[in-house]
């Protein structure tokens, strides 16, 4: 039998498939040139950055009670609301970062057997978030858009006026209906008649909860929900005096793209201490400023300047981002200043080629970015 001479040309076979120069397992990645995939394949945008601006406002409504004019003289309090307002404030501001697509960096992947660059996760707009990635860090839709909604695209322009966490209480809305009432207190002939009711009614609960407090009259059932109740009844009733005060807060969300400039100051929204927010174009309220602020200087696309003899021209690309400082101001007061990354000033950059020609190494991207987080072995 000639069992060995068998053995031994396929072991030379073998030999000469590892030396040929054909990887068994390899990745290549390379720009498309187009805005959208133009044949069949494997593809993946990296990500250009937006910044959502977060305004916080406060609105006071005072309403004055209908008793108002009342209440020195039956119940000795001066200081009252004596007519309604409406007035707003700003209190505060934050930046957060999301990314999305840039369609003039779209990469296609192609793969020979079944290295980790076969294994992409995308975001659900094909943004790439990493080789590999486990399920626990898959990244979710309120990952990539944390204010909920997706930002669009355009140099330097916000997104309308932002949306609105929820409305804002109005003034129509505030009054005196949950203060109950007696029919003795609403039969009577006048206001001020029927303000003298409501005021003996107030005496009359304070008496009770000092006789229930020092023990001077005994009551049955839960003390405490009896003194929580009374203590509900006489604000409610004081309310007729001395009216109401509320604060409620407002958020507007404003989705902003920088660029292409690397230092902008724009007017983001504008805002009226009488109407709360306003849109940018309104000349009625002042105005809320954003700054933006690039530091680095270096944004160096190294994969244009890829030669045929370039040591790597087929690794994952990622993004370098650069540093910016982002203010917003109203008018002359500072709300916020903070450092952000923004890929679209950043380096294009590869990884080692050879990196993910094997199938067990995972890759994370930052979603927002496209910066490196991490690289691991599954």
């Amino acid at each position: 039998m000639k069992i060995k001479p068998i053995l031994f040309s396929l072991g030379l076979a073998a030999l000469a498939a590892c030396t040929s120069g054909r990887p068994l397992s390899q990745g290549t990645a390379q720009p498309v040139g187009s805005e959208e995939p133009n044949a069949h394949g494997l593809y993946y945008y990296l990500p250009t950055t937006s910044l959502q601006i977060e305004i916080t406002a406060e609105k006071r409504i005072r309403k004055a009670g209908p008793f108002y004019r009342f209440s020195q003289r039956y119940l000795n309090i001066t200081d009252v609301i004596t007519e309604d307002s409406e007035e707003w404030s700003l209190v505060d501001a934050k930046v957060r970062t999301v990314g999305q697509p840039d369609k003039s960096r779209l990469f296609k992947v192609n793969t020979v057997g079944f290295p980790s660059m076969a294994a992409l996760t995308l975001s659900k707009e094909g943004v790439l978030l990493g080789l590999n990635l486990p399920p626990h860090r898959q990244f979710s839709r309120d990952a990539e858009h944390p204010f909920g909604f997706e930002p669009s695209m355009g140099w330097g322009h916000p997104r309308g006026d932002g949306k609105a966490t929820k409305e804002a209480l109005t003034l129509a809305e505030v009054n005196f209906n949950d203060v109950p009432m007696s029919e003795e207190q609403l039969i009577k002939s006048s206001t001020t008649a029927m303000a003298e009711e409501v005021a003996k009614e107030i005496y009359r609960l304070r008496e009770i909860r000092t006789e229930i407090i020092s023990g001077e009259l005994q009551v049955s059932g839960d003390v405490k929900v009896l003194l929580e109740e009374m203590d509900r009844l006489e604000k409610a009733y004081l309310s007729l005096f001395v009216g109401k005060e509320i604060r409620e807060r407002v958020t507007r969300v404003i989705d902003y793209y920088p660029g292409p400039e690397r230092s902008i100051n724009t007017v983001l929204i504008r805002f009226s201490d009488k109407k709360g927010f306003l849109d940018k174009m309104d000349v009625s309220g002042t105005p809320v400023y954003l700054e933006v602020e690039v530091l680095d200087g270096n944004n160096t696309d190294y994969v244009a300047l890829e030669t045929p003899k370039s040591e790597n021209t087929r690794g994952l690309t990622y993004i370098n981002p650069a540093k910016a400082r982002v203010r917003v101001i109203d008018r002359t007061v500072q709300m916020l200043s903070e450092e952000v990354f923004l890929a679209q000033y950043g380096q294009l950059l590869r990884l080692p080629a050879d990196l993910t020609d094997g199938p067990g190494v995972g890759v994370e991207l930052d979603p927002a970015t496209g910066a490196l987080r991490r690289i691991f072995n599954k």
